[in-house]
């Protein structure tokens, strides 16, 4: 007897990665039109994260054997993720963020500036902005920030605008797979304030989110369970963590806990069980510690702060000096230099579920500084706009 779609999607929505998947979409007709569909497939997204597939700096720089991402990112080896069929002189654009299959692009060069500099200035209001899919070479032209939106921000109180992709709100009506937000962050001297286009309604939303901040800098962005997180540092060098809720739209701040020594920490926000948010970090309370520091957001104690529960340390291999390199599809990205080699670098991942870690990749003396990219088999990725 055959099995109704609705069961087949249920059923489909259990097997645990993408490659099985793909596979799946393989043995009859009717299984590759369930799960084609873009419902389906969004479904997928939120249980499944894709795999991570390399670093994007140029071109890919693919997950290499034996890593299990491998052959999905060997797929990957003919996409042109510069996407130069963007309209306009070469070289005008500039990529400012990746996610769910998508890359996000601003002017690169400032007006009257020197026309051989190909960096942006982080302290320009960018103003345009163009969505891209490089794997269906398509693109979207945004609409320009309005004049009265712009004019909420003064040039000189701007220390940084950080422009990035976030997926649709709850306010959108029906979204679908190829549905998104661009959401424009402007950090001033005393306020942050936020600007959002949605795909949904085809414009810059009316109000911005306002948020005062005063006398703190901010770093290293990261998205886990519809929040966007960004690392502080406040003058008196006290830690916290700015949440951007992307479903409420709504800023607060969180305690980090204290670090294990006198050492400046880089902390990467992850998805923990239960809706709650995870804290990795590198242990360098002594010379040659070789693990990760984990702890858990819990429940807030009577005085409503956020308390961590720490959980077991996740052993690294030896002999390597560690940098976590960023978030995505599901894995933390880290560099490690051999200790009694300095010609190399290793690239490894952490399953943020199994907690395993695995090599990822292999360079020269240098450090490849690029956006992570993840997403599904070329079999399994529609068109995103």
């Amino acid at each position: 007897m055959a099995l109704p779609d609705e069961l087949l999607e249920e059923i489909f929505l259990r097997l645990p990665a993408a490659a099985d998947l793909a596979r799946a979409s393989a043995a009859c007709v009717s299984f590759r039109r369930v799960i084609a569909g873009h419902p389906f497939l969004r479904r997928f997204r939120i249980l499944h994260p894709p795999p991570l597939l390399g670093i994007l700096c140029g071109r890919l720089f693919p997950a290499q054997p034996p890593h299990p991402s491998a052959a999905a990112a060997a797929t990957y080896a003919d996409a042109d993720f510069s996407c130069p069929f963007l309209p306009s002189s070469p070289g005008r654009w500039c990529r400012r963020d990746v996610r769910d299959g998508r890359a996000l692009f601003s002017p690169r060069l400032r007006e009257g500036s020197d026309p051989f500099n190909s960096m942006y200035n982080p302290r320009d209001l960018v103003k345009e902005f163009a969505v891209c899919d490089p794997l269906h070479r398509r693109y979207l032209l945004l609409p320009a920030l309005p004049d009265h939106l712009a004019d909420q921000v003064q040039q000189p109180d701007i220390l940084e605008c950080e422009p990035f992709l976030a997926p649709p709100g709850v306010d959108d009506e029906h979204p679908s797979f190829r549905d998104f937000r661009v959401m424009c962050l402007v950090r001033c001297t005393a306020k942050l304030v936020l600007f959002v286009f949605s795909s949904c309604a085809g414009r810059w939303l009316a109000d911005p989110v306002t948020f005062d901040m005063f006398g703190c800098g901010a770093s290293h962005r990261y998205y886990a369970h519809g929040c966007f997180c960004w690392q502080v540092c406040y003058e008196d060098d006290a830690e916290m963590l700015l949440v951007l809720d992307a479903r409420r739209m709504e800023f607060s701040v969180v305690d980090l806990p204290p670090p294990s020594g006198p050492y400046m920490r880089r902390v990467a926000t992850v998805e923990a069980g239960e809706g709650r948010l995870g804290m990795l970090t590198i242990d360098r309370s002594k010379r040659g510690a070789h693990r990760l520091l984990y702890a858990v957001q819990s429940s807030k104690d009577g005085n409503g702060t956020n308390q961590w529960q720490s959980k077991p340390a996740i052993p690294l291999p030896e002999n390597y000096r560690y940098c976590i390199r960023g978030v995505a599809g599901g894995h933390l990205l880290l560099t490690g230099r051999p200790e009694n080699n300095r010609a190399i670098v290793d690239y490894f991942s952490l399953d943020l579920q199994t907690l395993q870690v695995e090599w990822f990749y292999q360079t020269g003396d240098y450090v490849i500084i690029g956006d992570l990219y993840a997403d599904l088999p070329p079999s399994l990725s529609p068109p995103t706009l």
